[in-house]
C-alpha cells in the first residue's frame, strides 16, 4: 500500500489536481455556495459510471486517425499506447490537454444542468475529487502487487484486467461496473472470446 501511495501522490498530475480541488473547495465554502447547494455534490457520483463508460468506449477507444500528426499522436498518448504497454506508469495518467478538456466539458455540463455558473462549481469541485479517485483506482488496477481489500474492488480489478488482456470490447468501467452491468458489457472470460487486438486497439500498431 505504501509503495502505490508514493507513486500516486508523487505524480505531478495528481499534485496539481489536488491543488485545484482544495482551491475550489475553499472558494465554495467561503462563499457559502456549498452549504446552500450541498446536494449538487452528489451529481458527479451519479453520472460518473455512465460518463466513464461512454468516454472509455467512444472517446478513448476511437478509431486511430490514419493521418500522421498531432491528433494521431494525441490519441496514441491518451489511450492507445496504454493498451500496448499497460504497465507503463506514465501512460496510466492522462495527458494535460485531455484533463483540461475534461474539466471544461464537465463544468459546462454542470452549468447547463444547474442553469447557474456559481452552483455548477459544487459538482465541478467534487467532480475533480472523483477524477482523483478515478486515477487512484486505475493505478491500483495496474499495480500487480496491490490487492484491493473489498470484494467490489477485487471484482473491478479483475474486470479491468480482462479488458486489457482478454477482450478490449468489454468491461469499460474503472471506478464502477454499474455502467457495464446496465449496458450489458460486464462479461467473464467464458462469455467472450479472446481478442487478437487487445494490445493493438482501434488500428494502433506500434
Amino acid at each position: 500500500m505504501k509503495s502505490i501511495l508514493k507513486v500516486y501522490f508523487s505524480h505531478r498530475t495528481i499534485q496539481i489536481l489536488w491543488f485545484f480541488f482544495l482551491t475550489f473547495l475553499a472558494i465554495i465554502i467561503e462563499t457559502d455556495i456549498l452549504s446552500i447547494h450541498f446536494w449538487w455534490l452528489f451529481l458527479p457520483i451519479i453520472i460518473a459510471p455512465f460518463y466513464e463508460w461512454y468516454a472509455h468506449k467512444y472517446l478513448l477507444h476511437a478509431q486511430l486517425s490514419k493521418k500522421p500528426g498531432w491528433f494521431r499522436n494525441f490519441q496514441i498518448r491518451l489511450h492507445h499506447a496504454h493498451h500496448k504497454y499497460p504497465q507503463n506508469i506514465e501512460l496510466l495518467f492522462a495527458p494535460w490537454p485531455a484533463i483540461i478538456l475534461h474539466l471544461v466539458q464537465t463544468y459546462v455540463l454542470f452549468a447547463l444542468l444547474s442553469w447557474n455558473f456559481s452552483v455548477a462549481l459544487v459538482p465541478f469541485t467534487f467532480g475533480i475529487l472523483y477524477y482523483l479517485f478515478y486515477e487512484w483506482m486505475h493505478l491500483a488496477h495496474h499495480t500487480p502487487a496491490y490487492q484491493p481489500k473489498t470484494k467490489v474492488g477485487q471484482r473491478l480489478k479483475r474486470a479491468h484486467m480482462r479488458h486489457h488482456f482478454h477482450n478490449e470490447n468489454y468491461c469499460w468501467g474503472i471506478t464502477s461496473y454499474l455502467g457495464d452491468k446496465f449496458l450489458g458489457t460486464f462479461k467473464d472470460k467464458s462469455q467472450v472470446s479472446k481478442s487478437l487486438t487487445v494490445k493493438n486497439i482501434a488500428g494502433y500498431v506500434d
